[in-house]
Formats: C-alpha cells, structure tokens, sequence
C-alpha cells in the first residue's frame, strides 16, 4: 500500500509541474515566415528562472492470475496498480546561474509494483556545492514450498543507496567531500534444520544492515596532488531462527521431535579506513604517486542455540544448549609508490614499489551443556549430563614486499620496446592455541620469493597496422599450493588491422608454460608429483563499424591446459596472492600504446575480458 501511495503521490507532482511547465510556454507567432531557415526556434518550458524539461511515463498495471500465484511471483513479482515506468526531470538555470542550484536532474523509473525501482537525483550550484544520490529497491519473494526445494521460502526487501556532496568542486586548490552509503535487507524467510536424523522448517526473519560514513578532501599544495579519504563502516546482522510450536518433522515414521526451538546469532561490526594518495611531476624529467590504504576492522559473533525434544534413540532432551562468543580483528596497510625518471626524450625509467601487510586475529569460546531422561519400566530416569567447553585462538599475518624496475626506450615512431626485472617477497604465519588438556600452540611459516624479467615492444609497420608483444620469465624459490607458478614462461602477441576506418581485424595470441619440481614421499615408494602445464590461446576478432556489428571469435587449444599429475598431492596452504600472472601483470602495458577512442582498443578490451583461467583440476584429471 504504501508503495501506490508513494507512486501516486510521485506521479500527480510529475504532472501538476508539467502542466505549469507548458501553461507557462508563450504562444507561437501566427504569421507566416517568408523564410524558413531564419524561423524562431520554439521555446522551450520555462519555470520562474528555470528552463524545465520533463517526461513521464507512467500507467496502470491491470494483473490476474489464475492457479498458483506464488509460482507467479516467485518468477515476476510484479504487482497490480499505478506504475511510473520512467520519469525524467531537467530543471537548468536560464542564465546559468539560480539560485539554491544551477541544475537539477532526476531519473525514476520501476516505481509502483516492480520488484525492483530506481532513483537519481543530481543538483549542482557552480563552484557552490555538488550533490547526486542514487537509490535502488528490490522485492525478493521465493515460495515454492515443496520438498525438492528444502522448504527454503523468502519474502525480503533490499534498500540500499550512495549518497554524495562535494563542496567547492570547481576548485582545483581544495574540494571537501562527504559520502554516505546504506544497505537494509528486511523481510520473512523461512528454512530446513537437520537434527537427529530427520529434518524441520524453521522461520527465520532476516534483519541486517550496513552504514558508511566518509569525509575527505582533495587539495594542490606546493606542487603536489593531495587526495585524503577516511571513513567508518558499520554493519549488524540480528539472524534468528525459531520454531512457533512443536514439530515432529518431515519424516512421520522418525521418533525424534522438537518440542522448542531457538537459535540466535547477533553479529557486530565496524571498520575504519583511510586513504591517502600524493602524485607530482617535477617539471619533464620526473613524476612520482603514491598511495597507503590502512583499514582496522573488528568483528564480534555471539551464537546462542536451545531446544528440547526428543532424539532418535528415544531420549527425551530437556535442554541442549549452546553457546559462542567470538572476536576477531583484522588490521591492514597496503601502499604503492612510483617513480618515473625521463632521462631524455627517448629513454624513460620507472621503479614501483608495493607492499601489503594484514593479520587476521581471533577467539572464540565454545560451551555446550546436554541433559537427557529416558522412559524405562521403573520409570524416568536421568541420563548423565553432557558437559562440553573449548577455547581456541588462532592468527593469520601475511605480508608481501614488492619492487618492479622497467626501461622504457622509444627508437622511432613506429619502434618502442620495454625491458625490466619484478622481485616479489611473500611471507605467510599461521599460529593458533587449542585448547585441550593443556592450552598448546601451533605454529607455522612459509616464505615465497619470485624473481621475473619481462621484455616487450610496440611495433607500427605501417599506418594501418600495430603489433604488441610481451614476455615474462619468472623462477620461485617455493610455493603455496603444488600446481601454483614456480617455473613461468608466458608469452602475449597482439595484432591491430584495420585496413579501413569501418574494418578492424584484432588477433590475440598468448601462451603460458609452468613447470613444478617433482616430489617424493618419505619412507614409501616413489611417486612422481611433477606438473607440467601449458595453454595456447589464439583469438581472432572481425569487428565492422558500421550501421550494425558483426563479431566473430575463434579459439585454437593446440595443447589447453595439459596437466599431468601422478598419486596425490601433498598438503599445501592456499596462496593468497598470485602476483606473477602475466594477464594481471602486465594488462596495463598492453593498452597503453593502444587508442582509447578507436574501435581496435574496444575490441581489445573485449578480449581481455573473455580471457581467464580454468578452473585448476586434481591429480588423474585433464581437460582436452
């Protein structure tokens, strides 16, 4: 209801302001022009010193349905009323100034029984303020209550929007920014609970939020381009799920039941951030950014779960509680600094530098209390009590060190190549407290050194066409997981034709090789643990820029994704980083020579992304 009251609402201001808009137009001339080039243009809406354009598209959705309905809004939603399916507003000053705002732009559309509805409202005063706003809705409703599906049901709304003000915009000395962002998710869910060999539903209302609060600013003094931006986040979700009244399961012939239930899991959280980002060029033989990114994020989890009923074996529980308390922390810095050195006007070199630290700990407590009776000829009789209680602590830190050095040599027009050497530090620490007999601490650590060199050119032959290539060789000392890079060879050769300005022919080709040294078990017999693998890729691309589009891609695997493995793999840690991977190296590179407003660098862009990994597969399994 109070969604058709709001799109009416909305709907009877859009034409009320439209019909001042147009009463307010001054009459056409009635005679006759001699001369049609020299014709008055028709002015336009006017609104006291506004210039105003609008359209509206709105209706009424007139919607039956016969047979399940649920079935029907599980996969439409859409509702029966007035509908605003696009709304557009302009408002701009006619001298370019008014005054409480210059401009004001708003887009509505989906409003008044669509799942889902938008909002955007842009306002402007030159060199004043600038605000724009974008706010979304959307209905999810799931009903299909059948056993295939679980029982799982949902009936929620989402609301979440961007808000942002930006004081002072037109000055290039200092710029206040201040942002807020909201995410509300609301509703009725319902879902299944395995419990002592059967299973039950259980209604669980969903109810979680999530606020950003930033401020920042961006200035220019001596000689520096200086951005800062710090912020909060916070974020509950308050899940519960419970059953009203007893349940003796989905399965009839079972013994166990629930007599209560009640499960609780309150969550809390917050993170600060704060950016800092500097850049300056010194005159035209140097420019230098960097950027540090620190965040503390804490997080406290509290698990609360009571039942009574009866099991399998025919017990009958009186109380199966349990409870959890948790927190964990995670503190985190990452920074980028780069420097650019023109020694002259063919010869640049460049040194980037980029490290990553985060830790990741946390607690928890664990208690769970279990008290039973059972029915026997003499009677009820108790069974002992259950007593269980467990601690444990456990820590992540991870850090990575990171210094690329590149030479960049332009020996004519149509001849630029590149060469340089990428050194990569990784060190990962797992430690964690169990708490058993005695509180006893396990640790472990692991390092990764990567050394790389890379090489490449941009080659013209002609006009009409450019050629890129890129190398990378990269040796690891150690790795993470077993079929991760460790001996790397990856080789990318792209060709731009375009004969004529409607034709462009992009040819991509890459290649990647790896190679892991074997291992052997102890104390049993050999076994090869060896992975050899190699992928070719080759991409054709026809793209012809006229009234439509013609697009074709081919793909050739001479030898794609040949793995080959023997007994099983060791246990290894996760990686957290893979840093040497050309596609993510070396993407920038690629496209800097290219054309931003060509057709060939669209469709370069396309390639890359259709380009990625497959999926890695286990031992004995090949992809042909």
């Amino acid at each position: 209801m109070k969604s058709r009251i709001s799109a009416i609402i909305l709907m009877t201001a859009a034409l009320v302001l439209g019909s001042t808009a147009v009463f307010s137009q001054d009459p056409p001339a009635s005679a006759p022009q001699d001369k049609p080039a020299e014709a008055k243009p028709k002015k336009e809406s006017t609104l006291g010193d506004y210039t105003i354009n609008t359209t509206l598209e709105t209706g009424w959705r007139f919607f039956t349905a016969d047979g399940n309905t649920n079935k029907y809004r599980s996969d439409f939603n859409y509702g029966r009323g007035p509908r605003v399916i696009n709304y557009d507003f302009m408002a701009r000053a006619k001298d370019g100034k008014g005054k409480p705002f210059d401009l004001l732009k708003i887009n509505a559309l989906g409003w008044g029984g669509d799942p889902q509805a938008y909002l955007r409202v842009d306002v402007e005063k030159q060199k004043v303020y600038r605000f724009d706003a974008n706010y979304r809705k959307i209905d999810y409703f799931n009903n299909l209550a059948n056993f295939a599906l679980n029982q799982h049901l949902m009936d929620a709304e989402r609301k979440f929007g961007d808000f942002n003000l930006t004081f002072l915009p037109g000055n290039e000395h200092f710029k206040l920014n201040l942002g807020y962002s909201m995410n509300y998710d609301k509703g009725m869910s319902f879902t299944t609970y395995a419990y002592s060999r059967d299973e039950y539903q259980l209604t669980a209302p969903v109810r979680n939020s999530a606020n950003d609060y930033r401020v920042g600013f961006d200035a220019r003094a001596i000689g520096f381009n200086i951005s800062v931006l710090m912020g909060k986040r916070y974020f509950k979700d308050d899940m519960t799920y419970y059953i009203p009244t007893f349940q003796a399961g989905n399965d009839p012939n079972n013994t166990p039941q629930l007599n209560s239930f009640l499960r609780e899991m309150p969550s809390r959280g917050r993170v600060g951030y704060a950016q800092v980002t500097l850049s300056r060029k010194f005159g035209k033989w140097m420019d230098f950014t960097g950027s540090i990114i620190h965040s503390d994020a804490i997080t406290r989890f509290n698990f609360f779960e009571r039942l009574t009923g009866k099991e399998y074996t025919g017990n009958n529980i009186t109380l199966d509680q349990s409870k959890v308390a948790s927190e964990s922390k995670r503190p985190s810095g990452m920074g980028n600094f780069g420097v650019t050195v023109y020694l002259t006007d063919k010869l640049s070199v460049s040194d980037v530098f980029r490290f990553n630290n985060f830790r990741i700990n946390g607690n928890e407590v664990f208690s769970n209390s279990l008290f039973r009776t059972r029915e026997t000829f003499f009677g009820i009789t108790e069974l002992p009590p259950l007593i269980t209680d467990f601690l444990s602590i456990r820590s992540i830190n991870y850090r990575l060190f990171q210094n690329t050095v590149e030479a960049d040599y332009k020996f004519s027009p149509k001849l630029m190549a590149h060469a340089g050497y990428r050194y990569t530090n990784r060190r990962l620490i797992e430690g964690a407290f169990y708490q058993g007999t005695t509180l006893t601490l396990q640790r472990d650590e692991a390092t990764n050194e990567t050394h790389t060199a890379l090489a490449g050119f941009k080659a013209t032959p002609f006009s009409f066409w450019k050629v890129y290539f890129d190398a990378e060789h990269g040796q690891a000392d150690n790795v993470f997981v077993r079929i991760d890079n460790y001996n790397v060879t990856n080789i990318r050769v792209r060709s731009l034709l375009k004969p004529t300005r409607a034709l462009t022919i992009n040819t991509s080709f890459m290649t990647r090789h790896n190679n892991n040294p074997n291992l052997q078990q102890v104390d049993t017999s050999p076994l090869n643990f060896g992975v050899d693998v190699k992928k070719q890729d080759l991409h054709l691309i026809r793209r012809l820029d006229a009234a439509g589009e013609i697009y074709h891609e081919r793909r050739i695997h001479p030898d794609p994704h040949r793995l080959r493995c023997h007994g099983h793999f060791l246990p290894q840690r996760t990686e957290e980083g893979r840093d040497e991977r050309l596609q993510d190296a070396r993407q920038p590179r690629l496209h800097q020579y290219a054309d931003a407003s060509s057709s060939a660098s669209r469709s370069a862009a396309r390639i890359t992304r259709q380009q990625g990994h497959r999926p890695g597969q286990t031992c004995g399994s090949s992809t042909h």
